[in-house]
């Protein structure tokens, strides 16, 4: 589940994949019929194509990696495909033919499997990445050749299979993008961020990865998070950044990276982006994208992090739910789940009242006591056992307590 939103950006988990149809409209002329039992020939010339082509990815020379493809097109997609590997320092790099795809017929002579990429970035993922892709290839007798592994099926696709990438490392940051004008802008943003996790969670030694799709995907289609993620474009239209395991899975141990959406993020001011920047890198550094602790204490704590050492106004950072409070009073409890739905025309007030509920937390109890608390509930998925165990109260309780402080910051 993606974890993710914040005051000046929402966020939203990848939806699964679309049911489109990947390629072109069959020809009239009778093709191979793929809904017939795999050609055993051809899964293995596949399976061979993918062995060559994955060791020599990383470390044959362009023109072995070139001589792969079924012609220009292929095989400029390898070359960048290497390139790619080669500047983003891919380690563990597999590709394993899993299956024919019998629901997608190709012209004579081509078909499409699905083969599952595994991948890790070496010195910043701990573990490796696994991701299913569909692959197109083209026969010739007993020969497989590469025609293209860009998807279009709307399923989600690792960045560095779509498009170039630009790359600048630090030592706690990694940012991939898709102009390497942007590059610096994005490292210096994600070191801060570092900065500021670290000043409320100094015993955090991760690293940060920062990828920046284009606003258009590898082919020109507009939607380059989205097709990174496997959403409809539609649905990060107004999304800045998420972040979410970097193959979409839930396993435990699958890489957290951070995803820009740069046609939003990049309008935003010097302080804005940060404060987006800072609240992502709270949920890579407290793993809050396979959490399942309340809504309101995973979002306010992550601009806790981001606004409350930042010397902001409250009044200006929190102006939604003021607003609400002077016209409507305090909301009777707690933001819940629903409150943070996409949709939501109160979207907005409904951080900003998770934050002010950290908020108060960090200056009633102190800032070490919210970190015990926060993590006490992550652990338990529930905030009941930590508000007693930890802050001696309930929610009930603090509840009153923060509804008094809406009404006064409201005053």
């Amino acid at each position: 589940m993606a974890a993710g939103a914040g005051l000046l950006g929402q966020r939203l988990p990848a939806a699964a994949p679309g049911d489109a149809t990947l390629g072109p409209t069959p020809r009239a002329t009778p093709g191979p019929d793929l809904r017939q039992p795999p050609d055993a020939v051809r899964v293995k010339a596949a399976a061979r194509l993918l062995n060559l082509l994955g060791s020599r990815l990383q470390d044959g020379s362009r023109q072995e990696v070139m001589a792969l493809g079924v012609d220009q097109r292929a095989r400029q997609e390898l070359r960048i495909l290497r390139s790619n590997v080669r500047t983003l320092g891919v380690t563990d790099l597999s590709l394993r033919y899993v299956r024919d795809r019998s629901d997608v017929v190709r012209a004579a002579h081509q078909w499409v499997g699905d083969v599952r990429v595994r991948w890790r970035l070496s010195g910043f993922d701990a573990h490796d990445s696994h991701l299913v892709v569909p692959v197109t290839f083209s026969r010739s007798g007993s020969q497989a050749r590469f025609v293209t592994a860009r998807r279009d099926d709307g399923g989600p696709t690792p960045m560095w299979l779509l498009e170039p990438v630009a790359v600048r490392r630090t030592p706690r940051s990694l940012v991939v993008t898709s102009a390497a004008d942007r590059t610096f802008r994005y490292s210096g943003l994600a070191d801060q961020a570092v900065a500021d996790v670290l000043a409320v969670l100094p015993g955090w030694s991760g690293r940060l990865v920062v990828e920046v799709p284009g606003g258009e995907d590898g082919r020109g289609v507009p939607g380059g998070l989205a097709r990174v993620l496997g959403s409809q474009p539609s649905a990060y239209a107004e999304i800045a950044a998420v972040t979410t395991t970097a193959d979409g899975s839930v396993n435990p141990d699958a890489p957290v990276h951070i995803f820009v959406n740069a046609p939003v993020f990049d309008p935003l001011g010097p302080r804005g982006a940060q404060i987006v920047m800072s609240h992502e890198a709270t949920h890579v550094a407290t793993g809050a994208a396979r959490s399942s602790m309340p809504t309101w204490l995973m979002e306010g704590f992550a601009d806790y992090v981001a606004l409350d050492h930042a010397g902001l106004p409250v009044k200006l950072m929190a102006s939604q739910v003021l607003a609400s409070v002077r016209r409507h009073g305090p909301p009777s409890h707690l933001p819940g789940t629903a409150d943070f739905g996409p949709h939501q025309k109160a979207l907005g007030a409904s951080y900003e009242s998770a934050w002010l509920a950290c908020r108060l937390l960090g200056r009633t109890y102190g800032e070490r006591r919210l970190v015990a608390f926060y993590r006490a509930a992550d652990r338990a998925s529930s905030t009941t056992r930590a508000f007693g165990s930890v802050l001696g109260t309930d929610e009930e309780a603090f509840t009153r307590a923060w509804r008094s402080e809406l009404r006064r910051l409201a005053r």
